[in-house]
């Protein structure tokens, strides 16, 4: 019969995702060539001690890596007896290395809080292009020095950095599957979950205040609200069945899901209630793994209505569904921030999961990995400049971040166990 087709196919896919063990702005991009960007020593200015001098160096440490891992700086560093002040003599030492902006701060540590002066420098004409005071518990000194890169590279580009976001993945060190968040430069990492359950296919909602995730606490597969700010777990879908992580809409009001109730597993529209909106497919085949495009008008999903699970566009009423051509098995397709391109997963043939990249425009596939083993779950970066994945290239599933030509390939974070399903924040208003 037909439908034992699709109840193997469910199993299998379950199975895989379950039980695996293995102001003055300028033009910049991530594949442009670099520029050269000048960060003297911050100087501290009370409270001289290594104390003192080791939050200095933290903020300058973590602002020097932001900047290096957003692609559009070279860092090149200088040391100097007084970095309160600029003279002529140092700016002109500055110039000759080919640096034209210079990043230059104080640091003044308090009991409980510490200060931060920091400031752009022109360096052809000495003049402050920026500067700002940031005052933060020392306990947040982190995502101080965050705070501090994104408007840096904001001045510079116009646009949003990153540093302040987040990454929430799944990872079975536990010998379950637990959810488990880390800043995106791999540090601060922690658990969110401790079910002793399995717990799957986390996603954020716009605001970055929730994450909403399939579990089997209660033996069925419903769908959950992890609420960071107020720490609360709510359930939001229980439906006999599959209730399955699509995504949040743009407004953050309704939810994307995959819900089966007995029969044959569909596109739902609910709101953050779990009250079912609208049934988007109504058909005898798979539809999974749904997300919203920016303008919330569009989703990209995945479905096998054609043999085999494909690529397919639909309008936000359910209307003008149209599939986007490929050569292979397609899974968990995520739509970029700015719209125009759809990353996702595809198996040709006999080769590995591969990551490849969809532009919209063009109708053009650019192909992110080769046969690296399995690269899964991709989700876009706030900026859509870079993606977080899975991938088994060195034996079990880690974390990986690539920018979108797959260069700078990097490991998220190092833990024990198998980590799976990556989702990336918007960029983090609190800490």
């Amino acid at each position: 019969m037909r439908i034992n087709k699709y109840l193997i196919f469910i199993i299998l896919f379950f199975y895989s995702i379950c039980f695996a063990q293995k102001d003055v702005y300028l033009s910049l991009s991530a594949t442009a060539k670099r520029s050269d960007i000048g960060v003297d020593d911050f100087f501290v200015i009370t409270s001289k001690n290594e104390r003192s001098f080791s939050y200095a160096r933290s903020l300058q440490s973590t602002i020097e890596n932001d900047l290096v891992l957003c692609r559009y700086f070279n860092v090149i560093k200088n040391k100097s007896e007084d970095l309160s002040t600029q003279n002529k003599e140092k700016l002109l030492a500055w110039e000759q290395k080919g640096v034209t902006v210079l990043v230059c701060a104080t640091v003044a540590v308090e009991t409980e809080n510490i200060i931060l002066n920091i400031k752009m420098l022109d360096v052809g004409s000495g003049e402050t292009i920026w500067s700002h005071e940031y005052k933060s518990q020392i306990s947040k000194i982190r995502y101080l020095a965050h705070q501090v890169s994104d408007e840096i590279i904001k001045r510079f580009t116009g646009e949003i950095g990153i540093s302040t976001s987040k990454i929430v993945f799944v990872n079975d060190s536990t010998r379950f599957k637990e959810l488990y968040i880390v800043d995106y430069d791999g540090y601060n990492l922690r658990r969110l979950t401790r079910d002793k359950k399995i717990n799957i296919l986390p996603k954020w909602s716009p605001d970055g205040e929730q994450i909403i995730y399939t579990s089997y606490l209660y033996r069925n597969p419903d769908l959950f609200s992890l609420n960071l700010v107020k720490n609360k777990r709510s359930i939001i879908s229980k439906y006999q069945g599959l209730n399955v992580t699509g995504s949040f809409s743009p407004d953050g009001k309704k939810i994307l899901l995959t819900l089966s109730r007995g029969k044959f597993p569909n596109l739902y529209l609910i709101n953050i209630n779990g009250e079912i909106i609208q049934k988007m497919t109504n058909g005898s085949y798979i539809d999974t793994s749904p997300s919203f495009s920016p303008s919330g008008q569009e989703i990209i999903f995945i479905s096998d209505r054609s043999g085999y699970p494909q690529l397919y566009l639909m309008s936000i009423d359910g209307g003008n569904v149209r599939r986007l051509t490929t050569s292979g098995f397609c899974d968990s397709p995520a739509w970029s921030p700015r719209g125009d391109k759809i990353v996702f997963t595809m198996r040709k043939s006999k080769s590995n999961y591969d990551l490849y990249v969809y532009d919209l425009p063009t109708s053009k596939i650019i192909q992110l990995t080769d046969n690296q083993k399995r690269n899964e779950n991709p989700t876009w970066s706030p900026d859509g400049r870079f993606v977080v994945f899975s991938s088994t290239r060195f034996g079990k599933s880690e974390i990986y971040i690539m920018a979108i030509d797959g260069s700078g390939v990097r490991k998220l974070v190092e833990m024990p166990g198998s980590s799976y399903t990556p989702s990336w924040s918007p960029v983090l208003k609190n800490d």
